[in-house]
């Protein structure tokens, strides 16, 4: 009597389940996050941000936090000053001690590929299309492609989308209460990571009012007021949580006082609105018409929440180009959703692998293929690379550091004031003083530096002046300045006054920055 084979495989020695087939959807998506990370792993970092957080870094973790100024000599030493990412900026020295600038510069580039890739799971779980996601991803790296530069804020990418993505499944019944814990342990590390933190807040408050609003009009799929409560509690708990940081509730006064300080949001460009000229300003409103367009036509029309989380984080964004890169990851992915066609029914057909683009070892090499670029534009293997002289001409040359950190990062110079000292007070580039802060402190001090919030408005008018030419001996003498380290791409008129300047001496030029001293 013949058996059955089938029947005789017991569970334990059943054949293990074969993985899913790698599809051309798939590699949609894998093509467009390899280019995004591609590009962020090129994209050059200047001085601007990175070296003053590195130097306040490096303080925290050898002498404790820091409270006042201490790098600038145009305020008193005891000036006060908030380090609110002072755990971003702890991580960023413990980056460096372990792998030097390298590790640090792979640490921006891997946080950067894993949000977008993030943009993407959340795309493709609302639109249920590969394609659409790999859409979503492109178009909201695009716009935030100017604002991946190595600072603080890049330990704020992460957490925003892990809030985005949890309240998300919550209020859509994929998640049961007890996930809405993880908030307010993301907010209490994120708190100390980076003032971005509110908008984890803020989105949170969003899903509660735009929720109730369902609620009480009786909508369709509207989250029950038990539920509604538990994420009503858990956004009180992420308050809670914020209180754990060293200024307790003065921490959102100093958030209050960066966003209202009018010298920042009038000198530095990420405080303005987004201008069309830049790919990312660009990006910014193709982006804008294209959710307008989704919403217009939608196949799946959006909630009162996810219309205002669009419009709330769409203000915010054309109020600065800074806060363009999280309207971003929450537009992309709800615009392809109402772009997306009706999901099938559960008895509707199901086609098949080759139908579905499935592919083998073809569709495996190209992803491998993909991930090998990836691999070669890192900071350890990028310099041997054949990369057009353009590029490199981008960079300076930094022992240790090559290709990661643009010529506007003066290191020949501040290793030549090393050599021979300033007998007296140093003026300097706003983004000078940043490496300044790092290389020279505590051996000398600098004159500003980009803690905009820090400095006065009439320091801030008296540098612009000078910058651009304007009473160069009369604000010499003022502050008693022995030398000066300009750069004479950002201040051409001050380059060519202080040849003209009795008294002054080129000590040093590379091209780009000079040092004269009095």
């Amino acid at each position: 009597m013949e058996t059955n084979a089938a029947a005789d495989v017991t569970p334990s020695r059943a054949m293990p389940r074969a993985l899913p087939a790698l599809r051309l959807d798939h590699l949609w998506v894998l093509l467009a996050l390899s280019v995004i990370a591609a590009c962020i792993s090129l994209v050059p970092t200047s001085p601007n941000d990175f070296w003053w957080h590195l130097k306040a870094g490096e303080l925290i973790a050898t002498s404790g936090l820091p409270t006042t100024n201490l790098f600038a000599w145009t305020l008193p030493v005891d000036h006060p000053y908030v380090y609110q990412s002072w755990l971003g900026e702890w991580l960023f020295y413990q980056l460096y001690r372990l792998g030097g600038f390298p590790l640090v510069v792979f640490a921006r580039n891997l946080l950067g590929a894993a949000v977008f890739a993030l943009v993407a799971v959340e795309a493709q779980r609302r639109s249920g299309s590969w394609r659409l996601a790999a859409l979503a991803a492109f178009a909201a790296a695009a716009m935030a492609i100017n604002n991946v530069l190595l600072r603080t804020q890049i330990w704020s990418w992460l957490p925003f989308m892990a809030v985005f993505m949890l309240v998300s499944r919550y209020v859509e019944g994929r998640l049961a209460p007890r996930w809405l814990v993880a908030l307010p342990l993301i907010m209490a590390v994120w708190v100390n990571l980076h003032g971005a933190f509110v908008l984890g807040l803020l989105v949170t408050a969003t899903f509660v009012v735009g929720e109730s609003l369902r609620r009480a009009l009786r909508q369709p799929r509207a989250l029950p007021w038990s539920r509604l409560r538990a994420l009503g509690v858990a956004a009180v708990a992420m308050l809670a949580a914020t209180m754990l940081n060293p200024l307790g509730p003065g921490v959102f006064g100093y958030v209050r006082d960066m966003l209202g300080n009018a010298p920042s949001q009038q000198l530095i460009g990420e405080w303005q609105s987004p201008a069309p000229r830049s790919v990312a300003g660009a990006a910014f409103y193709l982006g804008v018409l294209g959710v307008i367009a989704a919403f217009a036509f939608a196949r799946r029309r959006p909630t009162i929440t996810e219309v205002l989380l669009v419009c709330g984080l769409g203000w915010q964004a054309f109020v600065g180009m800074r806060y363009v890169i999280w309207w971003g990851m929450v537009a992309m992915p709800i615009a392809v959703q109402a772009l997306a066609a009706p999901r099938p029914s559960l008895g509707a057909p199901r086609r098949s692998p080759r139908e579905r683009g499935a592919g083998g070892l073809a569709n495996l090499a190209v992803a491998l293929g993909l991930l090998a670029l990836v691999a070669a534009l890192q900071p350890w293997s990028k310099p041997l690379l054949n990369l057009p002289q353009a590029y490199r001409d981008l960079f300076v040359d930094l022992p240790g550091a090559p290709l990661l950190f643009t010529t506007e990062t003066p290191v020949a110079a501040v290793e030549h004031l090393l050599a021979t000292p300033c007998r007296g007070r140093i003026f300097n580039e706003m983004g000078y003083g940043s490496y300044m802060a790092w290389a020279l402190y505590p051996a000398a001090q600098h004159f500003i530096d980009p803690r905009v919030e820090l400095f006065p408005l009439e320091l801030w008018q008296e540098y612009r002046a000078v910058s651009e030419g304007r009473d160069v001996p009369g604000f010499f003498d003022r502050h008693d300045i022995a030398c000066a380290v300009i750069d004479r791409e950002l201040q051409p008129e001050l380059a060519r006054a202080l040849p003209a300047l009795p008294g002054w001496q080129r000590t040093f030029g590379d091209g780009r920055t000079e040092v004269w001293r009095r």
